[in-house]
């Protein structure tokens, strides 16, 4: 199947991509446990379960046609599972209690019902434990991994794993052992270690490819084939990859078929072959939909999603119309197929708490209903884009600040070992005692006083200084009317796309970069910094303090910052271009929450302003009519851009400074 994309495979663009993460994310909610799916085995249990009288042989047929079930008809498996641990009651077989538990934990975890999942692996641990059967111990604690990584809690999924493959090496356990290298290296892949991961899959490989397991062979082989595919070694990658199908095909694993399917499609998105990629992704959902994996069917209904909102852009339609597509080509019909597949795509991964895929959802739900010009709508996904974001991000921060946090308590305990010290020393020589404790005193105020220095530094950064001695006084509801000042929005242009085939580092560092020198000219002009915006940056003139010349302090901040960005490009060689939107007049300014405070503006002026930024157009400064009376006697050049069609307001006359 693969053999048709060996032509053109070294043409994949050179990133990594957010969709490769999703479809990763697809590979490791199947938890590697034994199992076939031969349908001559599935028949021959089935065969026997009628003879079989209610004893344990009968528990572990029903047990195995569940696990045999788990990748083609999970509801099936579960059907099955709940007969085994009805019987195991009835018998008073706890081993097989646990065995069906883990058959239940299993199939709802094909199904990506995760909470149900890890009740079922919990239950089949606790007995595992009560029994010491370690070999069972191990597997649970490998599924309960596997769990924790589909909710994107990697610290306690890496917890789960070490624990499991300490008891397999200890015991010797193959299969075991196996089982929980290929999942350590699944955590790596997400914590962007592709060589560790790699060694961790090696491994792994190794020992079932001389257990001759080939369902676990095949994922081991997906596995190994995307961590080439980060590291952007295609042909390595592909390698692996056809290896890896012809196994599934052999086997008729319909789930990890419907993996590689999707994981075509997006090859050949990245290559911009959009019949194609539409063509992969719906087979994949198909068979998804065949296996009711929720995971699966949410990430391909997004993916159809994207390829619809592609098809309304214009460039896209005149490089369609020159071929012969099989594509609608109206704007509308995509935009509003579009949101449909969104919408479904949302709803699912809402349901399951697919964190990832629900932030791509977001943004393709935002873009496609800004097109048609539900702005309001568009406003709501991108406010819920901009959430996740932060979430994930903290996400995937929880290992390093966990650590912190352990060795937070080890130097506290370390502490309090050294006082309890010192009291011993106190009553066998009290004057050294008391300077010790003086001494204490000193180190403990100095302490305070660092921390009092940092929390107000801190506080300095997000607010302005006059609102935060404000805060610092205990004022309730702070909330000001200021009847004339200037408010800026300088967004990115296309900075979503850039992003989305950029590393996090790289993204950040480009951020910060940018918006220090604004934060400079800021000071500069005498601007206050409001927030950033994603990667959109507001600021305003005249307040908390007025300002006589709040418009020309804009204007030249506009102007400079306009001169400062212009051609410019990021440490990883990408131009960006940059769109500036002004305007003025009287807001509300006041401070909200309350364990996180926000100093933020509303009022008529700043709506206005935010569309001068986004209606106007790439490396130029969009004002308003009533900005340009503001500061048309101070010399500053400018002309007339025309009307505009402005949301709420119908067409206004704006204008261009230069």
């Amino acid at each position: 199947m693969l053999l048709e994309i060996k032509s053109w495979v070294k043409t994949v663009i050179n990133r990594n991509s957010l969709y490769l993460s999703l479809v990763l994310l697809l590979l490791i909610v199947i938890p590697l446990v034994p199992s076939n799916k031969s349908a001559e085995i599935i028949d021959s249990l089935k065969s026997k379960l009628p003879k079989a009288i209610d004893d344990t042989n009968k528990v572990n047929i029903l047990c195995s046609l569940s696990m045999n079930f788990y990748t083609i008809d999970p509801d099936s498996g579960i059907k099955y599972a709940i007969i085994a641990s009805k019987l195991t009651d009835k018998i008073g077989w706890k081993k097989g209690k646990a065995m069906a538990y883990n058959s239940l934990g299993v199939n709802n975890s094909i199904k990506s019902n995760n909470n149900e999942a890890v009740n079922y692996f919990g239950k089949s641990l606790a007995i595992y434990k009560e029994l010491g059967d370690k070999s069972g111990v191990s597997q649970q604690l490998g599924n309960l991994g596997i769990a924790s990584m589909n909710q994107s809690n990697f610290t306690a999924a890496l917890d789960y794993y070490q624990q499991a493959l300490k008891i397999a090496e200890k015991d010797g356990i193959e299969a075991s052992i196996a089982r929980q290298n290929g999942n350590i290296g699944i955590v790596y892949t997400y914590l962007k270690d592709y060589e560790k991961a790699l060694k961790f899959n090696r491994k792994s490989l190794e020992i079932y490819e001389r257990l001759n397991d080939k369902d676990k062979i095949s994922k081991q082989l997906g596995n190994i084939a995307w961590n080439y595919t980060f590291l952007k070694n295609y042909e390595k990658a592909l390698e692996y990859y056809e290896r890896a199908l012809e196994i599934d095909e052999e086997l008729g694993n319909i789930k990890s078929i419907a993996i590689r399917l999707g994981n075509i499609g997006i090859l050949y998105w990245e290559t911009l072959d959009y019949e194609k990629a539409y063509e992969y992704y719906n087979r994949a959902l198909k068979l998804n939909e065949e296996i009711g994996s929720k995971s699966g069917i949410a990430v391909n209904l997004g993916n159809l999603a994207a390829v619809h909102y592609i098809l309304s852009q214009d460039s896209v339609i005149q490089d369609l119309k020159l071929k012969n597509t099989s594509f609608s080509l109206d704007k509308i019909y995509n935009l509003n197929k579009s949101i449909e597949y969104a919408q479904k795509s949302k709803d699912i991964s809402l349901e399951i708490g697919d964190k990832r895929q629900l932030m791509e959802v977001y943004s393709t739900l935002d873009k496609a209903n800004e097109s048609i010009g539900n702005y309001e709508n568009a406003y709501i996904y991108q406010t819920e884009w901009a959430k996740l974001k932060d979430s994930i991000f903290s996400v995937e921060k929880t290992t390093e600040i966990a650590n912190l946090e352990a060795k937070k308590e080890n130097e506290i305990k370390e502490k309090e070992l050294k006082l309890k010290d010192l009291e011993l020393l106190r009553k066998v020589n009290e004057q050294t005692a008391l300077f010790l404790g003086l001494a204490a005193v000193v180190i403990l105020l100095v302490i305070i006083f660092m921390q009092r220095r940092k929390s107000e530094k801190l506080l300095l950064n997000i607010m302005p200084e006059k609102i935060a001695k404000r805060l610092k006084r205990n004022e309730k509801n702070i909330a000001d009317r200021f009847d004339e000042v200037s408010i800026i929005f300088i967004d990115i242009v296309g900075f979503t796309t850039y992003s989305k085939g950029t590393e996090p580092e790289e993204i950040v560092s480009a951020l910060n970069d940018i918006f220090t020198r604004f934060d400079i000219l800021s000071l500069k002009h005498g601007l206050e910094k409001i927030k950033p915006i994603g990667d959109c940056y507001m600021a305003v003139a005249g307040l908390p303090e007025p300002h006589d010349n709040h418009a020309l302090a804009t204007a030249r901040f506009a102007l400079e910052a306009k001169d400062l960005m212009h051609n410019y490009v990021t440490p990883d060689g990408h131009k960006l271009l940059f769109r500036i939107g002004i305007d003025n007049g009287p807001v509300v300014a006041g401070v909200i929450g309350e364990s996180k405070f926000s100093y933020d503006l509303w009022g008529d002026a700043v709506n206005m302003a935010s569309r001068m930024e986004s209606t106007g157009l790439p490396n130029e400064i969009q004002v308003t009519e009533s900005f340009i009376k503001e500061i048309k006697d101070y010399g500053i050049k400018y002309k007339e851009r025309g009307e505009v069609e402005i949301k709420g307001k119908g067409k206004v006359l704006t204008y261009l400074l230069k």
